[in-house]
């Protein structure tokens, strides 16, 4: 088995975890910073700055896009075939399962000049292809709409941390399912290419 894809899966969530806005998010008790609010900065919390999620994101950006050929897309790929053992390709689906699961529910934010709330899929997307890892033309406008109004775009970070929370508790998990599979190709010599 060709394990280099889950080895370099597990070495991003790695990174991930050396990330200070990971480290910074392990203790969640934020203190609103009102001169930041009052600066128009959208990340108004107390030690994070915006390197923080710059770094967080650039790592991310690796796992969940596929061109690298190791994102969760990628890696389900390998655990979708049939000699890969049916309680790791079991547990692998619900950890994308659970991404999944977070990005259609809805978010408590109000899309402006409109009576619809976004999805989390929706309020990702924009914060991290309009501005973060990208700067993609069909999010430019909604991102700076979205980041530079004081209070509310304080709220929206708050919502961008959970979401980020969640895909970081999914990358970790996928990392020891990763870990089992690497074991076990290790000790049986599984050949999945």
């Amino acid at each position: 088995m060709d394990v280099i894809p889950l080895i370099l899966f597990n070495e991003k969530v790695n990174r991930l975890d050396s990330c200070r806005l990971t480290k910074r998010m392990a203790h969640p008790h934020y203190k609103i910073q009102h001169d930041k609010i009052m600066n128009l900065d959208w990340i108004a919390v107390d030690d994070v700055s915006q390197d923080d999620v710059d770094a967080f994101v650039l790592n991310l950006r690796l796992l969940i896009q596929d061109s690298d050929g190791f994102s969760i897309h990628c890696l389900s790929k390998i655990y979708e075939k049939d000699e890969i053992p049916k309680e790791l390709s079991v547990e692998f689906a619900k950890q994308r399962q659970k991404w999944k699961t977070h990005l259609i529910s809805m978010t408590l934010i109000k899309k402006a000049g409109r009576n619809e709330n976004y999805s989390n899929d929706e309020l990702f997307n924009t914060l991290f292809y309009g501005g973060l890892a990208h700067q993609d033309k069909k999010y430019i406008k909604e991102f700076f709409v979205l980041t530079k109004q004081g209070f509310f775009s304080a709220f929206v970070f708050g919502n961008f941390l959970s979401s980020l929370n969640t895909i970081l508790n999914v990358v970790r998990n996928i990392r020891e399912i990763n870990k089992k599979l690497i074991e076990i190709s290790k000790r049986q010599h599984l050949h999945l290419a």
